[in-house]
């Protein structure tokens, strides 16, 4: 009896790190994008889903291929800046990816990064599904790691300044504050001139939230 030739099993590894292409389809908070002939669905955050615009137009998404032992799932951001923070709140322990970016959806990078670099457990807890002992994690596993990066800085000067100052006063007229801070975060995105003063920023952040 012959013995059946010995079967090579060949592992390829590759990186997938940025589409640019035809959005296909989108479904909050998925996309399909169409990059030469092929459709690849991003599960993206709410600022990349965003950015992204309407069906039929070009975009550009930053991605991160996470694989699984029954899975392979790619998941999109609005910049690098924003893939890299999904790296370090992806290493926390407890976290995993799609909670990683309901996280940064929650938030939006630069409020996530304030929040964890004040330890700021009211703003984390503020978004769905995250509770304080979470919260409490991400400051302590993240929040040397940022400051060493240098890549939070106290808001106490420029436009991280006028962005606290007016979240502080939205959430005095009494609105949630994730939805100031998305509401802050589609001003600074679409319309910048509006953000360059607090009184300025309010009232644009007013009219984003109505």
């Amino acid at each position: 009896m012959v013995a059946p030739p010995s079967i090579r099993v060949i592992q390829v590894l590759f990186v997938i790190s940025l589409l640019r292409g035809k959005v296909r389809h989108k479904a909050p908070f998925t996309i399909v994008i169409e990059a030469a002939g092929v459709g690849y669905e991003v599960l993206c955050t709410q600022e990349a889903y965003e950015q992204a615009g309407k069906l039929g137009g070009e975009c550009e998404v930053w991605t991160r291929l996470v694989v699984r032992e029954d899975s392979m799932t790619l998941y999109g951001f609005a910049s690098m800046e924003e893939r890299a923070l999904f790296d370090l709140v992806v290493g926390v322990s407890g976290i995993g990816p799609k909670t990683a970016v309901g996280i940064l959806s929650g938030l939006g990078a630069e409020h996530l990064r304030e929040a964890i670099g004040s330890a700021d457990t009211g703003r984390l807890t503020a978004i769905p599904g995250i509770g304080r002992k979470t919260a409490e994690r991400l400051i302590v596993e993240l929040r040397d790691k940022l400051l060493k990066e240098e890549t939070y800085a106290p808001p106490t000067t420029g436009a991280a300044k006028v962005r606290s100052d007016a979240l502080q006063a939205l959430v005095a007229l009494g609105y949630q504050r994730v939805v100031a801070e998305k509401a802050i975060r589609s001003v600074v995105r679409d319309k910048p001139e509006s953000a360059k003063s607090v009184e300025a920023l309010i009232r644009a952040a007013l009219k984003e939230a109505a």
